[in-house]
């Protein structure tokens, strides 16, 4: 584990090349921060460097301009070096930072995380330049939750101190468009207006704002509106059909409206989990043509509409897993995004993209969906084995994801380890040592120098287990929110729910010592625990309810008390969660969430009832 007294082992992301050196330079008011030729590079390397040290250290440092002088003071130069890439000399002399425009950023915020409270800084010798050139982080904001604009601007400044290059915010219905006003209606989504002040606000941190629209599957939210139901491919109103009449004329007119508020040269068009493609209106054609020559078909008339608005086409290749045929059909200046959530996966897959000659990315998870706090076992593994493989095989880039499935109860705060540990990937080690990732975590994102906050994570973020696997869900969510009291397909098994309330306890009662940072982070971090505490009980209460025999018997009563009490601790926690997510995001899609915690109570006020006969 890094040391509390190494600042150089807590770097975040941790960098590629770094030798130590003897001494240490200190900060202070007579130092000063210096442009080598005054470019706009330096000048906003310059401003951030300031602003950072003001964050971190406890020291007065004033800002100059040209000429630079190195002795006692900190220098930066915009340099031509390797792009993205920085070097950065500490010793007794002063401080010397290169690098292109990012570089310069990047630097200034490793030096920024170098500094002690009292502004001394530790003498090192740092090159650093990305594993991978793409560094990008997807948001859900169509399964529940659109975030407020101002939360989304403070996300990217946490995204640029993690050296992410991309930002995604994936959106089906959530966006007004003027053309279909039905379509964004009562979501909460952003005006074309909000994207282009969060585009701009991207391009200030040095995140490009990634235009990310869904063209295919995953339509419901249009299709079940009744002037767009025609164009379903079948009934279950899941994907847009390539056979209705009225497909392409409403895609063009969605990617008309929603492309060009973006200054970015991508357009991410999603195209996955068409899952009922050939199964209805398009059966005819995948019967003459094969359903690979369909997606393709589909693929490459999108694709064809948002090269004509000036942008590159990428999206998700999960299609090509099962049919592999497609990818030679595809246009070849498409870029496939292979994505999948759990850890035992076939990563080296994307070595026929490679072979192909294929511009291609890999996609790791959060699992912090369908949970009430991420899945570490997890998302960990499988952020690593899909970094692992970007490397190997020549990917352009990296994205971790974060979705909202079935509601987007899963607060955010719980998501932020499992981006570091995605950033620490993407730019340099993705084996670094858990306990050293976790103490820089703390510090530098948590903002908390104990090292707590990475422990409590990597803690929690383990503990989900209830005696029976629930694939893609948390089991202990599902316990949380379970309304088949008497009888349900998953039963949990009394040991396991035991030992994982034991351990939940135990975080529980020395984070009451230890404490978590203040603020919405720290909050959301409580709530899950206390949810996952509560979810472990009430499965042991459940199991107890199984065995009851309802007779009214004085065990039968104790434990109708037991479950009231249940019930009524579920919905505080309903309430805290409101306004948890009331303070980040837009009040539209919270009814989802909402129902599943009314359901849940009710299913536990019904059970004691039951218990107690008039």
């Amino acid at each position: 584990m890094a040391r509390p007294d190494d600042p150089v082992a807590r770097l975040l992301p941790s960098p590629r090349r770094v030798e130590r050196l003897p001494g240490t330079f200190p900060l202070n008011s007579r130092s000063r921060l210096l442009l080598d030729t005054g470019s706009p590079a330096e000048e906003r390397a310059l401003a951030l460097l300031a602003d950072r040290l003001g964050q971190r250290a406890g020291v007065g440092v004033s800002v100059s301009g040209t000429p630079a002088t190195s002795s006692g003071n900190v220098v930066l130069s915009e340099t031509g070096s390797e792009p993205e890439g920085f070097e950065l000399r500490v010793d007794a002399a002063g401080v010397r930072l290169r690098g292109d425009p990012a570089g310069l950023r990047y630097g200034a915020e490793a030096l920024a995380q170098l500094a002690a409270p009292d502004g001394r800084l530790p003498a090192v010798h740092v090159q650093d330049s990305p594993a991978l050139r793409r560094r990008g982080f997807l948001l859900d904001i169509s399964r529940g939750k659109v975030p407020r604009p101002e939360t989304i601007r403070w996300l990217l400044g946490v995204l640029a101190r993690l050296r992410y290059n991309e930002l995604f915010l994936y959106t089906e219905h959530t966006f007004r468009f003027e053309k279909h006003p039905e379509i964004g209606a009562g979501s909460g989504g952003y005006s074309a207006a909000e994207i282009r002040e969060l585009d701009t606000c991207a391009r200030e941190c040095g995140v490009e704002l990634v235009p990310c629209l869904q063209t295919f599957g995953h339509f419901r939210r249009i299709l079940e509106k009744a002037p767009y139901r025609h164009l379903a491919e079948s009934d279950r109103l899941w994907s847009v059909s390539p056979e209705a009449p009225g497909t392409y004329p409403l895609l063009r007119d969605m990617l008309e409206e929603y492309l060009p508020n973006f200054g970015s040269g991508w357009a991410h068009l999603n195209c996955d989990e068409p899952v009922d493609l050939g199964k209805g209106l398009s059966r005819g054609r995948v019967d003459r043509e094969g359903p690979a020559a369909l997606f393709a078909g589909h693929v490459n008339r999108v694709a064809g509409m948002a090269r004509e608005l000036g942008k590159r086409p990428m999206i998700w290749a999960d299609v090509l897993a099962d049919h592999p045929e497609a990818l030679d059909l595809l246009d070849a200046s498409i870029t496939l995004a292979d994505w999948w959530y759990e850890p035992d996966h076939d990563f080296d897959r994307v070595r026929r993209f490679r072979d192909a000659g294929r511009d291609f990315l890999t996609v790791a998870g959060t699992s912090s969906w369908t949970s009430l706090f991420p899945r570490f076992d997890t998302s960990l593994p499988n952020i690593r084995g899909h970094a692992r493989a970007a490397k190997r095989f020549g990917a352009s880039g990296f994205i971790v994801t974060d979705w909202g499935d079935g509601g987007h109860y899963n607060l955010f705060g719980g998501s932020l380890f499992p981006i570091a540990a995605g950033a620490e990937a993407a730019w340099g080690d993705e084996d670094r040592p858990e306990e050293e990732l976790a103490a820089a975590f703390s510090e530098h994102v948590a903002g908390d120098v104990s090292g707590f906050s990475g422990e409590f994570a990597t803690r929690l973020g383990r503990l989900h287990d209830t005696g029976f696997p629930h694939f893609n869900h948390s089991p202990l969510k599902t316990v949380f929110f379970e309304t088949r009291l008497r009888r349900s397909a998953r039963a949990p098994a009394r040991a396991a729910l035991e030992s994982t309330r034991e351990a939940l306890a135990g975080l529980a009662a020395e984070t009451e010592v230890r404490g978590l940072p203040p603020g919405r982070s720290g909050a959301e971090w409580r709530l899950a625990l206390d949810a996952s505490l509560l979810a472990a009980e009430r499965g042991l209460a459940t199991l107890r309810f199984r065995q009851s025999g309802r007779s009214g018997s004085p065990e039968d009563r104790r434990l109708a008390g037991e479950l009231a009490a249940l019930a009524d601790r579920q919905r505080d926690l309903a309430r805290r969660f409101r306004e948890l997510w009331l303070r980040a995001n837009r009040p539209e899609g919270i009814e989802t969430a909402q129902k599943l915690f009314r359901d849940a109570v009710t299913a536990l006020r019904r059970a004691a009832r039951s218990l107690v006969p008039r």
